[in-house]
């Protein structure tokens, strides 16, 4: 229980991580996994900024008549962040992605607008964090991860 209660104010200074996850689409099949690097600063008062960029390790599939297509997700973001205070604490961002959609004999396709994401943190150490975030990419799209983040 002191753990959920702590109070902590929040570290300032910056931070680097990684970041792994399923880029969640409303096509019939399979989802790509993403994986990518996010970097920050975040201040005392649990305000920060943070840029992301992720690219598909593994390919997502989805049905196109009677053959299955492959297709992959990459994408470059920047965010305004909040993080509570605590141990355990909660973390919002909201922000400008730009996203890239390569789809293996259709061609290449790209879109840009507003982003956001809601999550929770648990700090392992005073400098290491894992954070669960679910981020919002377009109507269709969505990002389920997890990260790990360092700070300096």
């Amino acid at each position: 229980m002191a753990l959920v209660c702590s109070a902590a104010a929040q570290a300032e200074g910056a931070y680097v991580g990684a970041v792994f996850g399923v880029m969640n689409t409303d096509a019939d099949g399979d989802s790509s996994l993403n994986a990518g690097v996010r970097v920050g600063y975040g201040w005392n008062s649990g305000w920060g900024l943070e840029a992301e960029f992720t690219d598909s390790l593994v390919e997502g599939e989805y049905d196109y008549y009677w053959s299955e297509v492959e297709y992959s997700f990459a994408t470059q973001a920047i965010y305004a962040t909040y993080r509570s205070e605590g141990d355990i604490y909660l973390k919002g961002r909201l922000g400008y992605l730009h996203e890239e959609l390569d789809v293996d004999g259709f061609g290449e396709y790209s879109d840009s607008g507003a982003s956001a994401g809601i999550g929770a943190g648990f700090k392992l150490t005073e400098s290491v964090l894992f954070e669960a975030e679910y981020t919002f990419i377009e109507s269709d799209v969505d990002y389920w991860s997890g990260s790990l983040v360092v700070r300096f």
